[in-house]
């Protein structure tokens, strides 16, 4: 009996133990969630400023990036008046232009060039019309009127790249296609064959 006695006090005494320890471990779970709480509370609001931040890049990247298309459209438009050629076709070119490192403004510069050429020629300059027959290219049609400038243009590019002297083909170029004639031997070289490949692609 007394030995049951003492183990009745040992298991109660084990108890009460037992019942300080879940108190005490359930102030800890308390804590330890209010802990968690300003973790994530901390994690939530530095990731929705992230976000903010990303957002305010996209928006400033879209912004940017319209105001990049604003301008392209632009510049294409004002080349599309002066050079009298689509706003598609001058698209092509640019792509084109890039990837034979010539630069499309200099490709227009020439194509506005040789439109004043081309009626120099036909109003009986004589500079100008032994360029053109130089290169085995007429101006004019059967009926007399200016070809397209365009046609005449590149026909004059597969020409150049036919001419077996460099300095012969560049006094031509120059005379046809002004200052800008310079930096067309990127495309004199890939001929109008392989740029219209570029333009397709």
């Amino acid at each position: 009996l007394d030995e049951a006695e003492r183990s009745a006090d040992g298991c109660a005494d084990s108890i009460d133990e037992y019942g300080r320890r879940v108190k005490d471990a359930a102030d800890e779970s308390q804590g330890l969630g209010d802990v968690a709480k300003v973790a994530l509370g901390n994690i939530a609001a530095n990731a929705a400023q992230k976000l903010a931040d990303s957002a305010v890049d996209a928006v400033k990247a879209l912004v940017d990036a319209g105001k990049a298309a604003a301008a392209y459209a632009d510049e294409i438009l004002t080349a599309s008046t002066v050079t009298g050629l689509s706003t598609d076709t001058l698209q092509e070119y640019a792509y084109a232009a890039e990837l034979i490192d010539t630069d499309l403004a200099d490709v227009e510069k020439a194509l506005g060039k040789n439109v004043k050429s081309m009626a120099s020629a036909q109003s009986g300059s004589k500079a100008y019309a032994e360029a053109y027959q130089k290169l085995g290219v007429s101006v004019t049609d059967a009926n007399g009127n200016l070809r397209n400038s365009e046609d005449v243009f590149w026909d004059c590019i597969d020409a150049l790249g036919k001419v077996q002297n460099e300095t012969e083909a560049d006094a031509i170029a120059m005379q046809i296609f002004g200052k800008s004639a310079r930096d067309l031997n990127p495309l004199i070289e890939t001929g109008s064959a392989g740029f219209r490949n570029f333009a397709d692609e």
